[in-house]
């Protein structure tokens, strides 16, 4: 029997296996770190990868329950032969493995939740416009029915971008979940997010974003819940920066109370 311990360190062997490459080039390419302080907010922007991020995020549920995720990020850039006119050559891959803790009234659980995969390729279409586009992957990893869905759900994304040099960003990303496969005793899954965000330079280190997402889900009548957040970010090196972030969830069919989502991430230049 595979044990919670065994998967977790099964998860981060993999993450290593694929981020390692990367790894090995940053370091040979010391050239280009003064670049990263023209790059912040890299870890909030769909068209740049992130060497490796750590995030929690904590979501307050409704009666008094909770559910904390503690999320290691690895993204890493491949087919960079592509010649793709773009802000980065290549194709963007994004691999999360989340450890989750729910708290409710009469039990807490902490495992592995469901890990996720993400493919993107962004050209630029003309002067500071760009479209991203691929699609997600979720896996059903979760070690307990209380730590994730229990299916295999895909995630088309689109994502058109706007980029004001030295000022910031502004982008749309729409991205549609559905479930294919996994556990029958399991319900089927199938919602659309929209997400606007835009995001602002403070100064030379600092940043801030607004955005606001919207949930639909199409098996329950199209029924929508909304939330908008508020982020503050800052580089302290070419190298290294977090930021912290809060959201508000709204309207009848939310989740939860409260958001507040934190991360530390390490640029790739």
């Amino acid at each position: 029997m595979i044990t919670i311990r065994s998967q977790i360190v099964m998860a981060f062997a993999a993450a290593f296996i694929i981020t390692r490459p990367v790894a090995a080039q940053e370091k040979a390419d010391t050239t280009r770190l003064p670049q990263a302080l023209e790059e912040i907010g890299q870890d909030t922007d769909p068209t740049k990868p992130v060497l490796f991020s750590l995030r929690d995020e904590f979501l307050m549920l409704k009666n008094n329950s909770s559910l904390n995720s503690f999320i290691f990020r690895f993204d890493r850039l491949i087919l960079e032969t592509l010649e793709v006119p773009g802000p980065v050559r290549g194709v963007i891959t994004r691999f999360d493995i989340p450890v989750v803790t729910y708290s409710g009234s009469s039990t807490t659980e902490t495992g592995l939740g469901n890990i996720y995969m993400q493919a993107l390729v962004a050209p630029r279409i003309m002067g500071n416009f760009a479209l991203a586009a691929g699609t997600g992957l979720v896996l059903p990893t979760e070690t307990s029915p209380l730590l994730g869905l229990g299916k295999w759900i895909a995630s088309p994304a689109i994502v058109p971008v706007w980029f004001f040099p030295r000022k910031g960003l502004a982008f749309i990303k729409f991205q549609d979940w559905f479930s294919f496969a996994g556990q029958a005793n399991r319900p089927s899954v199938h919602y659309l997010t929209v997400t606007g965000q835009i995001l602002r330079r403070i100064s030379r280190t600092w940043w801030a974003a607004l955005d606001t997402e919207t949930n639909t889900n199409w098996l329950k009548d199209g029924n929508t819940w909304y939330k908008s957040g508020l982020l503050l970010g800052k580089m302290f090196s070419p190298r290294i920066g977090i930021w912290l972030k809060g959201e508000i969830p709204y309207g009848q069919y939310r989740l939860g109370d409260w958001i507040i989502k934190g991360s530390i991430f390490f640029t790739r230049f």
